[in-house]
């Protein structure tokens, strides 16, 4: 069990009530949240392959104005194969596209519970990426800023497509925090 679990993973039954284009939307602010969280930019993460995937699926994924717009034609170049073992932060490169993966998978079927298991990929992404050991429990991911950070902005964005109904451990000022996750997204 992760923090996600715990504190993300427990709003599962609510998201799959919602609304496919709100889960749009919160798969994309999640997806550009997740690479802000790393607080670098992805050159020095990644390998180029990663970096380059990254980018095509966030523009991909900003020009889609509506689900009914991603057709399984645009889904296809996420699906392709990667060989991570080789790379820097492998496991936190094979569980960001994943997530990837996942979302475009959502954006064709339409699917809630694929649009849940990204969120998922992407926190464990960050989690991969904190390193924290073999061993970890809840109370060491609560206590690192990454996976804290992590789980912080998937709820505020929860909070923000369900109309504020979900307000413990999210953060408050989504618009500044909007503002930082745009830009420093901009740079990917």
């Amino acid at each position: 069990m992760t923090l996600w679990d715990v504190e993300v993973g427990r709003l599962a039954d609510d998201l799959l009530e919602l609304p496919p284009e709100p889960l749009r939307v919160l798969g994309l602010r999640v997806f550009e949240a997740t690479l802000d969280v790393f607080g670098r930019p992805l050159e020095d993460l990644f390998v180029e392959e990663t970096v380059a995937f990254c980018r095509r699926a966030l523009e991909e994924f900003r020009s889609v104005r509506n689900v009914a717009d991603f057709t399984p034609a645009r889904r296809e170049p996420f699906l392709e194969g990667y060989d991570w073992e080789d790379g820097k932060a492998p496991f936190a490169a094979a569980s960001l596209s994943q997530g990837v993966a996942q979302y475009a998978g959502f954006l064709v079927g339409r699917d809630a519970e694929e649009l849940v298991e990204a969120l998922s990929s992407f926190y464990e992404s960050v989690l991969s990426f904190a390193a924290l050991g073999r061993v970890v429990s809840v109370e060491d991911e609560h206590e690192n800023d990454l996976c804290r950070r992590a789980v912080d902005e998937q709820l505020a964005w929860i909070s923000e497509v369900r109309g504020g109904r979900v307000t413990t451990g999210a953060r408050r000022g989504r618009t500044s925090s909007s503002r930082r996750s745009t830009q420093a997204c901009s740079h990917v």
